[in-house]
């Protein structure tokens, strides 16, 4: 599954300069995957209430590309890469559509953790939702 958002730079993620702190690019791809999230119909009170389960970063991955700058109008793509057996990869990349420049790539694991807090398997739900039924019946 794939899914992106649109992002407009306001003042407040800007330095004095104009130029986005790199911090809000990690804002941005917690925006991203929450959208990825809530397109699947997955949402995180949801998931945790109905499967007991919610989704942790174990890791960030970024690589800034470029920058943007105050009311840039942006766009973030997510994609999931892999379900493992009890991680997901999910790739991101932040463009800036009047020029096409590629800002920034990332790829974050995520980690799944139970209602005790302990590490899981990806719910078989998440799998179906995201990477579709026949693929994740494949993966089992």
């Amino acid at each position: 599954m794939k899914t992106s958002l649109p992002i407009l730079v306001v003042a407040f993620e800007t330095d004095f300069g104009g130029v986005v702190s790199n911090v809000r690019y990690l804002e941005y791809i917690e925006r991203a995957r929450y959208a990825l999230l809530h397109g699947a119909g997955l949402t995180v009170e949801k998931t945790w209430q109905e499967h007991g389960v919610q989704s942790v970063v174990r890791r960030v991955e970024v690589d800034y590309l470029g920058f943007a700058k105050h009311e840039d109008e942006l766009e973030m793509a997510v994609e999931v890469e892999k379900i493992g057996r009890a991680t997901m990869i999910l790739n991101f990349e932040l463009k800036r559509p009047v020029d096409g420049a590629v800002l920034m790539r990332a790829r974050q694991t995520l980690a799944f953790l139970n209602t005790n807090w302990r590490p899981v398997r990806v719910p078989q739900v998440l799998r179906e939702k995201l990477i579709g039924r026949k693929d994740a019946e494949a993966q089992r």
